[in-house]
């Protein structure tokens, strides 16, 4: 019994204990619950200011216009009026060829096309005795002109069957042997026509004939002017293909000619973005960078053209910029980095990206409430551009409150904070 007795007061102290310890952790659980409804934020201030909605891609430089130029007839290259590098206009004089036998060629046509016009005149207004001399004389000469091209035209025949002769050179024997069998036929039918006098019939050749030599001198001045070869286009010498000297061919390559300003260059852009291009391409601006150019600033350019399909392997669109290049620094084929400024606000109302969150599928920000407890209130807002820093606050925000930047991961609406200025 004594025994059973001596137990109690162990009893009541290992009780006792034990409500001390609850005491103290109900008390202790009490205090840090109240710590923990006030929870420290950081706030600040939305301001105004700009803001961009941009892409950033790369690309590669290219010319406007890659272009050889080429020979259209035969014969010596003389000089060569351009070198590489160099600047040229459009219809600048780049290559003159030996021009003797086209030069002849075309005097010879334009001489044609007086004597023609002599004819029809004197079928008109009749011949007089001195006329007819003259004629005659002309008919003598056209003889002897025929003669010495169809000895040079069977020369050449000869030659060129036996595999001496270029069949160019054969080709302008037999050419100039039918001109001077075709002066002699005219020449004859003027002297047939003054020596019994023209009638209707005889005008209307003399006629046929002016036109058909005013025909021959165009070609003829045509073939000259194509011993003077001119640039196509407003750019530079890429490469001198060509030695001067050498002869050169029809549709042989002398020159290689770029447009290199302005210079495009040509962006691949995913397809998720060819609403956003498509639709206001004319307002998107572009800002560049080449790290190839040491000490150049960025560059601003237009979009000249947006392609019209997306690529079916790479889904992208290509998306060209015009950029100009007076001084030549750029080269076609460099790189480029490329920053597309697709909408951008001078005076909108900005908060730091930090400040958005999610509450019950909306969003918003949290303002806190002045007063000697401060309390956080969630309020919904529309965002419109953002950035990895800022948003722009379309409706919500007149840019007075104090919204919370950093704490509000876990904040609900009406929790009490402890704000401290960002």
């Amino acid at each position: 019994m004594k025994r059973r007795l001596l137990w109690i007061p162990v009893l009541l102290l290992v009780l006792a204990l034990a409500g001390y310890s609850i005491h103290r952790r109900l008390h202790g659980s009490s205090g840090e619950g109240q710590a923990a409804a006030v929870v420290p934020v950081i706030v600040a201030q939305p301001q105004h200011g700009p803001i961009e909605r941009t892409l950033a891609y790369s690309g590669t430089l290219e010319p406007q216009a890659l272009v050889t130029v080429t020979s259209k007839i035969e014969g010596r290259i003389e000089r060569i009026l351009v070198g590489e590098g160099e600047l040229i206009r459009d219809g600048q004089l780049l290559v003159q060829m030996e021009d003797d036998t086209v030069r002849l060629q075309a005097e010879q046509a334009a001489s044609a096309v007086r004597a023609a016009q002599a004819q029809l005149d004197k079928a008109r207004r009749g011949v007089r005795p001195e006329e007819l001399d003259n004629a005659r004389a002309l008919l003598a000469q056209a003889e002897q002109d025929f003669t010495m091209a169809e000895e040079s035209y069977r020369r050449s025949e000869r030659l060129y069957q036996e595999g001496a002769l270029a069949k160019a050179r054969f080709e302008e024997a037999e050419r100039q042997y039918r001109g001077a069998q075709t002066q002699l036929e005219n020449a004859r039918r003027s002297v047939r026509m003054m020596e019994r006098g023209a009638g209707a019939e005889e005008q209307n050749l003399a006629e046929a004939n002016l036109k058909a030599a005013q025909a021959q001198a165009e070609l003829a001045g045509l073939q000259l002017s194509f011993t003077r070869i001119r640039s196509p286009l407003a750019g530079r010498v890429a490469k001198v293909l060509i030695d001067q000297g050498n002869l050169a061919s029809r549709a042989t390559p002398l020159l290689a000619l770029v447009q290199d300003d302005p210079l495009l260059l040509r962006i691949p852009v995913p397809e998720r973005h060819y609403a956003a291009f498509s639709a206001g391409w004319r307002n998107i601006t572009a800002r560049v960078r080449l790290d190839a150019v040491p000490g150049l600033d960025e560059l601003t350019g237009g979009i000249a053209s947006i392609s019209p399909t997306v690529d079916p392997a790479s889904r992208t669109f290509t998306v060209e910029v015009r950029l100009a290049n007076r001084e030549g620094r750029l080269k076609p084929g460099m790189y480029a980095d490329v920053e597309f400024v697709l909408e951008r606000r001078l005076e909108a109302l900005l908060a730091p990206a930090a400040a958005l969150v999610e509450r019950g599928g909306r969003t918003g920000v949290f303002i806190v409430e002045p007063g000697s407890n401060p309390v956080a209130r969630f309020r919904e807002i529309a965002a419109g551009i953002r950035t990895q820093g800022e948003v722009e606050i379309v409706r919500g925000l007149d840019g007075g409150e104090r919204i919370v930047v950093e704490g509000n991961a876990f904040l609900e609406d009406g929790q009490r904070v402890a704000p401290r200025e960002r």
